[in-house]
Order: C-alpha cells, then structure tokens, then sequence
C-alpha cells in the first residue's frame, strides 16, 4: 500500500517523540553499562528535560539515518540534534500554554480522518498501517496534536502579526496577475541554521562556517535529506526541510535565486535575517492562469433565532412572533443599530460580530436566504426569512461587481501569499528569539553524549 507524502510527514514527526518501553530501556542498561535515564539533560523555562527523552529523539533519528543509507554516524552530534529538538518542543508548549491555545479533540479526529482520506483509507486502515510500521495509534493521536498545536501557534505568534501592506500587494498584482500567464512552481526544502539577534560576530562566523561546510558536504555526495535531519534548525526540519510550494513573487526576495535552478538544484548558502539557509528545489508543475467569470457580491448582517427540530406549535409561533417583533423595530434602524441588537439578540455564530456574515455571491448561502439578500437595497432591512438554519433578518450593508481577474478579487490570494513569504524568515526568527529570551540550562547525558557503537547498535535493535 502506497502513501503520500502528507502522511510520512506527519509519520515522520510523530515517531520523533514516540517512546520506548521501559524494559526495553532496562535492558539496554544492564547490557551496555547503566544509562541514567532519569537524570536530567536540561531545563527550560524551569521544566525538565530527562536523558530518557533525548534517548527516544537519538534512537528514533538514527533509525532514520540508518535507512537512508547512513552506516557511520557521530554520536555526540546525534545527542546534541536530540536535544535541541526537545528544548524547542518545550519552547513552543510553554508559549502555546501561555496564550492559551488548545487543540480539541474534535479536529484532531478531522485531522486523523483528513490523513486516511487523502490516502485513500479508511482510519481502522490508518491504524493497521501505523501498528505494522511500530507505531502506536494512541503516541501517534498525541503527536499529531502537538504538530497541529505548533502550527496554530505559528499562525497566531507570527503570521497574525504581519502586515502586508497595500502598495507591495498591487506592486505583487501588475507583476504576476494583471496579464495572466502560465507560470513556474516549485518546491523547496532548506537547511537552516538560526543566527539569534544580536549575536556576536565570532558567533555568527562560526555558524557560517558550519553550514559552508554543511554544503561541502553535499556537493561531496551527501544526501540532503539526511542534512536536514542532522543540521537544520527550521520547524520544517520534521518533514525532510519540506517548504511547500512557491511561485515568483511568493517567496523572499532573499531566496529568489531558486528560480534560476534545475530540479534538484539548491543554491549557494544564503544570508537571511533569520539566520543561513541553503535550498533545493525538489518539483516543478506549470500551472495555468485562473480566469474566472464577473459576479455580484452583498456584504450584509443577520440576526438568527434558532427553531428547535422537537418544538411544537406553539413554540414554533412565539419565536416567529420574536422575530416578525425584531424585523419591525428594525427596519429604520442604521447600521450601529442593527449591529448591537445582533450582538444581543442573535443564536448565529456571527454573532460576536454584529452578524457580519461579509461579502458573498450567489450560491454561497443557502437559496431562500440568497434571495431574500439579493431582492434588498443598501440599507434595507428585511422580513423574516425561514431557512433551515432558523429564523432570519437580514441587512445589506453593501453591494459590488466583481472582475475576478481585478486586483480586488485578488487582494486576499495576493496577500496569502506575500504572508507565505514573509513567513520563511519570519518563522525562523521567531524560534530563535522565543531560544534566545528563554532560561535555558543544558546539563549532560555522558553515557548518551559518548556513546560508543555497541550501545547504539543496542538501541537500534530495539
């Protein structure tokens, strides 16, 4: 059975944190000379973290080496690879726990069925593969919450800070959309080493000089997968150094040269704000100009009231007579006006928003709340509109024509994809200052630091 690589990535990440059974953990111990596995290798922001953790991540990344060919690996170096990917797995948890962002078990459900899906299984499917491959569901469920977790705090810590301004969105429209064309896609993996801000030019020359050799190395024949996984320090790390895919004028200036470059091709070590970057260019696809036909679009409000499917009667005619009672007093009412009655009195989830339901066409809402909207005037306030929803009284707050080619039907495509740019160095940057700003005390694991090839071929075998 084949899979996609959607789901080796999150394969991939998950396994990173899986964990060994104890008595496999004993064993070892009293075959290759006692191992603390409850001392601690380091804390951060005050919370531990323990020798046995590191030991899983050093395992699990071996393993991983190992079947893409590697035979001679540095043990030290692997130890210090573990760590680091602990020390900002724990980073990010304590952010995330700060702003309060949780995962629900629902959407991490939607997620495990969204993975089956795109490989065309079903999730009992998805469980026998991941059991057949070592995995448990259970340490695979956790671990996908924890990567969707990371991405929602990306997604708030940075990108919802970003500002795109409109000057660089339509400079992006004449560039790439006024004149539609088929264009070149590519996609991009990195090896990334982090500068933190303020570093010292010593600092900052011995990382250069690390990832100049890291490039000696791959032009010597080293995989770059294997690169990443040993080197790179970017949040992609966990999935081969995969970036996505990017179009010409959707990536940072500072990476434009990958353009220039063949299928696997990756360039000369680039200098970023974040740090140094080298990139290859893993696919290609052409893809063709999306011409789309003119359309009217309504930005308006609503107020729902909510009809229980178990109501009688007699039910049902109170709320109609509530809401006959609402659209009457509203129907001179302004825009403020209708806003914080909405706010008040409305059972729909735009309702913390005034009942802004902003701009739709045609076929977006369900038909009889698409006609009643479409038969208003700016201004105007309907009657009561039954849908299956509920109870509706709609407002229009505006009306527009729209050429989907114009750059105002494009203005939020454009504008994803400026924050898509800006978020290859801003992400980076990000991780390093959340480091650099952060108690952080690395303590040691000799037995793990110096681990000789006995010991490691004990774990392996496990």
């Amino acid at each position: 059975m084949r899979f996609s690589a959607y789901f080796w990535m999150s394969f991939l990440f998950c396994a990173l944190f899986l964990r060994m059974p104890m008595t496999q953990l004993e064993v070892n111990a009293s075959e290759h000379g006692a191992i603390e596995l409850d001392a601690i290798a380091a804390t951060v922001r005050g919370q531990a973290i323990t020798c046995y953790d590191v030991e899983n991540n050093m395992r699990v990344l071996r393993q991983q080496l190992q079947r893409s060919g590697m035979t001679q690996l540095d043990h030290k170096q692997l130890y210090q690879r573990a760590l680091d990917t602990q020390i900002m797995a724990q980073l990010q948890k304590h952010e995330a726990d700060k702003l309060g962002i949780k995962i629900p078990a629902a959407e991490v459900n939607k997620a495990i069925e969204n993975i089956a899906k795109n490989n065309g299984i079903d999730v009992k499917q998805l469980k026998e593969a991941l059991k057949a491959q070592g995995v448990n569901f259970d340490d695979y469920r956790e671990n996908l919450k924890k990567r969707m977790l990371n991405n929602k705090l990306i997604e708030i810590a940075v990108r919802g800070r970003l500002k795109i301004s409109d000057e660089a969105m339509r400079e992006y429209y004449r560039k790439y959309m006024e004149n539609p064309k088929p264009i070149r896609e590519i996609r991009l993996a990195q090896i990334f080493i982090a500068v933190a801000s303020g570093s010292s030019i010593a600092s900052v020359q011995k990382k250069q000089a690390n990832i100049a050799s890291i490039r000696a190395k791959l032009l010597a024949g080293a995989k770059f997968s294997d690169s990443v996984t040993l080197y790179s320090q970017a949040p992609d790390a966990s999935s081969g150094g995969d970036m996505g895919w990017f179009s010409p004028g959707g990536i940072s200036p500072a990476f434009s040269e990958v353009f220039q470059l063949p299928v696997g091709g990756y360039t000369h070590v680039i200098r970023s704000p974040a740090g140094f970057h080298i990139v290859k260019v893993q696919e290609e696809r052409w893809k063709q100009p999306e011409l789309g036909e003119s359309h009217d679009e309504i930005h308006a409000r609503h107020i729902l009231l909510k009809v229980p499917d178990h109501a009688n009667e007699a039910i049902r005619a109170k709320i109609m007579n509530r809401a006959q009672n609402i659209a009457r007093d509203l129907q001179n009412a302004d825009d403020e006006a209708f806003a914080t009655r909405a706010k008040e009195m409305s059972q729909g989830p735009s309702s913390s928003k005034g009942g802004d339901l902003g701009w739709f066409k045609r076929g977006q809402m369900v038909p009889a709340f698409e006609k009643a909207a479409f038969a208003l005037k700016v201004g105007e306030v309907s009657g009561v509109v039954a849908s299956p929803f509920g109870l509706h009284i709609i407002r229009v707050i505006g009306k527009r024509h729209i050429n989907p080619n114009s750059f105002e039907a494009r203005k939020d495509q454009i504008k994803q994809a400026l924050s898509n740019a800006e978020m290859q160095t801003q992400v980076p940057r990000w991780l390093a200052s959340l480091k650099a700003k952060s108690a952080i005390t690395k303590q040691s694991c000799p037995q793990l630091e110096h681990m000789d090839d006995a010991q490691a071929g004990a774990l392996k075998a496990h």
